[in-house]
């Protein structure tokens, strides 16, 4: 049904704004006539019907759709998928359309940086969406400062991403407080481990959410015995596992986004029973399918767990799953709630809608949203509390609310 609305508001819109275009003006027997003033005249007043009538809203998406974080990519894509097509269906955003259009970063800095360029360049873009990991986020952050259009980005949680630009926004929550929570709350509270070894995917995200895990540890008592990082989709971990676990660690914890499910199958593989905590991946469905009974006893960090007793969340859950194949993660629910944040930043907009009025809109956004409250900090990020999640008989369930770290 929203599809079926959302495809007739579309034709709506497309016949409302053929009819304010303004054509070439004809004399009576049909012929043309047209000076230069009368051009430029009519184009002007064409631009002002159209913004009048409310032709689209475009907003330019950076998302690793192919290589090793295409499953994330495909989570950007369908979870802001769905919430523009309830926003248009719904009416748009105060009468105009809202588009989305996807760009592929591959999960490549570089790339991201060259797409994010090619979106602030073009006027049409009122903001940008993205990208998936901190360190594509932060390469495109210098290009759409310098242009002045927001980059808002889902599921970036460096520290240092936000603070980049005043046009930087995050809402996931930051690795200091992932870091800093699994340690203290997982590791030494819940497991109860002394001797820890640490496998960490060596990228911003992963050293940044590394150094606060490793800080916290020596806080909380917790004495590490390995600690090792690997570059960004490595496959072969035999030699890092052969010297972790002859530290005879009580607990391995991976920091991980990409290798995490190769990484449990090659310790499981060596026939190492051990508790595993990983850091990165939430309740990740994919980390199951791949891992089987691997996974059995896993326990993760979450900000957000889709359960029934959420009707709201476990219907996007339901229909995420319907469209991506998958389960989705905390990172669909950042997804689709980017766009209703972003939405309601511009439908508070009374005046003309410009890219430094929808920054200034959007740092006041102060409200509730499918993954919790949403209020950016002065930089532009926020903080999220967390649950214990654990793998048990095949499906992720919750251990540890969210008041555990306050007990």
């Amino acid at each position: 049904m929203k599809r079926i609305i959302a495809v007739l508001l579309a034709v709506v819109m497309v016949l409302s704004l053929t009819a304010c275009s303004g054509g070439k003006a004809e004399t009576k027997n049909g012929g043309e006539e047209k000076t230069k003033e009368t051009s430029v005249k009519e184009t002007k007043e064409a631009k002002e019907a159209d913004a009048a009538s409310g032709d689209p809203i475009y907003v330019g998406v950076l998302a690793p759709l192919t290589g090793t974080m295409a499953e994330y990519g495909k989570t950007y894509e369908v979870a802001m998928t769905m919430a523009m097509e309830e926003i248009n269906a719904a009416g748009g955003i105060n009468g105009r359309e809202l588009v989305l259009d996807f760009a592929d970063s591959k999960g490549e800095q570089n790339e991201s940086a060259d797409l994010a360029a090619s979106f602030a360049e073009n006027d049409k873009y009122a903001a940008v969406l993205g990208d998936f990991s901190s360190g594509c986020a932060m390469a495109a952050a210098p290009i759409c400062d310098e242009a002045g259009i927001v980059l808002f980005s889902p599921t970036a949680s460096n520290v240092d991403f936000a603070p980049m630009s005043d046009y930087c926004f995050q809402i996931a929550g930051r690795t200091d407080g992932e870091g800093i929570y699994a340690a203290k709350y997982i590791v030494g509270k819940y497991v109860g481990a002394k001797d820890i070894a640490i496998f960490s995917m060596n990228t911003d995200w992963g050293v940044s959410t590394r150094d606060y895990f490793a800080e916290a540890s020596k806080d909380a008592g917790l004495n590490i015995v390995f600690d090792e990082t690997y570059a960004e989709g490595e496959s072969d971990f035999s030699s890092l596992i052969t010297k972790a676990e002859a530290s005879e660690p009580d607990c391995v914890v991976i920091i991980d986004q990409s290798s995490t499910s190769n990484l449990i199958n090659q310790i499981r593989g060596y026939g190492w029973d051990c508790q595993i905590v990983m850091v990165g991946p939430s309740t990740s469905q994919q980390i199951i399918e791949l891992c089987a009974d691997n996974s059995e006893g896993v326990l993760t960090t979450a900000s957000v767990f889709y359960s029934e007793e959420d009707p709201e969340a476990w219907a996007f859950a339901q229909e995420f799953a319907e469209r991506a194949k998958f389960q989705p993660t905390v990172m669909a629910g950042y997804a689709y709630d980017s766009i209703y944040v972003l939405s309601d930043a511009i439908a508070r907009l009374d005046g003309d809608i410009t890219r430094d009025s929808i920054r200034e809109s959007l740092a006041k956004t102060d409200d509730t949203y499918l993954t919790g409250p949403i209020k950016f900090s002065e930089v532009g990020d926020i903080s999220r509390s967390y649950l214990i999640c654990e793998v048990s008989e095949g499906e992720y369930v919750v251990r540890c609310g969210y008041d555990y770290a306050e007990e």
